[in-house]
């Protein structure tokens, strides 16, 4: 469709209509903020059909790597790693643990650009509603959990002892490996989980729904599931531990209008649980098995749900942002036309000219009425012959 519009000539040239707005021109939560005037069905499908490929192929490349670092090491042989696949229990070594935090780091950028790519929203709105990570909250977040945690941590590490006795730590040939590894990689793969589930698949899921509470329940419940699934646990309390911190981390986005309480919440709690492992047998981390956990992960639920309760306390003190409208002021703004297609001014115009200012005319005398006829010497009265 195109719109006629007055041209230099003064004649009706046309334009094309701006393309809709790839923002919101309207209040958007963070969970809704795909939901623009560009939105179109096939969107969040092509979006999620393409993340979980990307998925998938990092994931793939990453493991491959590791479990060939181990082979040609001689810390696992392929034989070996093979038979423990087929029992469906994999032996964690520092590399392959490394791995996979690399793997889930990668999220991050995968999430960014397919975001980009898809809904043509730059990569910085997607960690929040204002366009960037802001970075002051992000600090008070992990000022207000970080307290919360070591006190929560530190009982389930005496629970621990209590229980077995000992907790058998000691240095071994991996442990400066381990160290500095969850220092440097931790961090980015608890936000890369929290960039792919609370932000990409949570967003994508929540756009399909016309009203906002709808498509935060359904994102929820959709996001929260495949996080629980992505953990591979057979345990069910596990599995409501995952799914109860993937509900809890997203109803946080929404109630700040991003990914950072999330972010804090999720670091704390990955770097904080794993600062015993460079001094124990890793071989059992990943077991996930039924059975593993027991009644005890209720406090590991009740803790984000009170650290829920302190972000949002932070938040509402300090006003943070929770809905924004970033193309507003271009919907509003008048058009700027450029000319694309239109005929050129007609040559003719429908309307006479004006007529022009009355004069006598020059050599007129005397008048035709009074002339005999035509003179030799023209109408000259000084020719005339008397």
């Amino acid at each position: 469709m195109s719109y006629p519009v007055t041209g230099q000539s003064g004649w009706p040239s046309y334009v094309a209509p701006p393309p809709p707005s790839a923002l919101p021109v309207v209040d958007r939560e963070y969970h809704h903020f795909w939901r623009t005037p560009a939105w179109r069905w096939w969107r969040p499908v092509l979006a999620l059909l393409a993340f979980g490929f990307a998925f998938l192929v990092v994931q793939v490349i990453v493991l491959v790597v590791a479990i060939a670092i181990d082979a040609s090491t001689g810390r696992v042989p392929l034989d070996e790693f093979f038979n423990d696949a087929s029992t469906g229990v994999i032996k964690a070594t520092p590399v392959f643990f490394l791995a996979n935090n690399v793997g889930l780091a990668a999220l991050i950028p995968v999430s960014l650009l397919l975001g980009w790519l898809v809904f043509g929203q730059r990569p910085r709105w997607l960690s929040s509603v204002v366009g960037g990570i802001r970075w002051a909250w992000l600090a008070r977040c992990f000022l207000v959990l970080l307290p919360l945690w070591i006190v929560y941590l530190g009982f389930d590490t005496w629970m621990s002892y209590r229980s077995a006795g000992t907790l058998d730590l000691k240095f071994t040939s991996d442990t400066w490996l381990l160290v500095i590894g969850i220092l440097l990689t931790t961090p980015f793969q608890a936000a890369g989980e929290e960039y792919a589930f609370r932000g990409f698949i949570s967003r994508a899921t929540s756009s399909f729904f016309r009203w906002p509470k709808v498509g935060l329940i359904v994102s929820t419940i959709v996001s929260s599931t495949l996080f629980m699934l992505a953990h591979a646990a057979g345990d069910a309390w596990l599995n409501l531990f995952y799914f109860s911190f993937g509900a809890i981390a997203s109803v946080m986005a929404w109630r700040t209008g991003g990914l950072e309480a999330a972010i804090a919440m999720h670091v704390v709690n990955n770097v904080l649980s794993e600062m015993l492992l460079p001094f124990q047998n890793i071989e059992g981390m990943f077991d996930r098995s039924a059975g593993v956990a027991g009644p005890m992960v209720l406090i590991g639920v009740a803790v984000p749900l009170v650290g829920m309760g302190l972000i949002e306390w932070q938040a509402r003190r300090h006003h943070i942002v929770r809905v924004s409208a970033p193309a507003r002021d271009a919907l509003s703004a008048p058009a700027q036309p450029a000319p694309v297609w239109g005929p050129p001014p007609p040559a003719w115009s429908p309307v006479p000219p004006a007529p022009a200012p009355w004069s006598p005319p020059a050599n007129t005398w005397p008048p035709a009425h009074d002339r005999q006829g035509p003179s030799p010497q023209g109408d000259d009265p000084r020719h005339d012959v008397t």
